[in-house]
C-alpha cells in the first residue's frame, strides 16, 4: 500500500514538471516588458535576460495603458427599475417614499383560519 502511494506520488509529480516544461509561450499575453536589449551580467558580461528586444514601456503611453486595463471591470453597468419609482430617501434602514402602488403581501395565502396548533 504503501509503495503505491510512493509510485502515485512520484507519477504526479513528474506529471507537474513536465507540464511546466512543456508549456506553450505563445499563449503567454504580449507585454511592453521591460528593457531587455542590453542587460548584460557586470560579472563576466553574459546576457541575464531571455526576452530580448523588448522595449521598455515609459511615459505618457505606459501610463494610459495601465490606467485602462481594468476600465471595463470596474463599470458598474447594473440596474434596477425600481429605482426609478424612488420619490425620497428617509434615511438608513427606512424604506423610501415610491411613485405608484406598493408591492401588496397576502398576509393568509392559505386561508388559515386559525394559527393555533392543537
Amino acid at each position: 500500500m504503501k509503495s503505491i502511494r510512493l509510485l502515485l506520488i512520484a507519477v504526479a509529480g513528474t506529471a507537474l514538471m513536465a507540464s511546466a516544461a512543456f508549456a506553450n509561450p505563445g499563449m503567454l499575453p504580449s507585454h511592453a516588458g521591460y528593457p531587455m536589449t542590453e542587460t548584460k551580467s557586470p560579472a563576466d558580461g553574459t546576457r541575464t535576460s531571455h526576452d530580448t528586444g523588448q522595449a521598455n514601456a515609459v511615459g505618457s503611453k505606459a501610463s494610459m495603458a495601465a490606467s485602462s486595463t481594468a476600465d471595463a471591470a470596474a463599470m458598474n453597468a447594473s440596474s434596477d427599475a425600481n429605482n426609478a419609482r424612488k420619490k425620497a430617501s428617509k434615511g438608513a434602514g427606512r424604506l423610501p417614499d415610491v411613485e405608484g402602488a406598493l408591492n401588496k403581501v397576502n398576509i393568509n395565502p392559505a386561508g388559515a383560519t386559525s394559527t393555533v396548533i392543537k
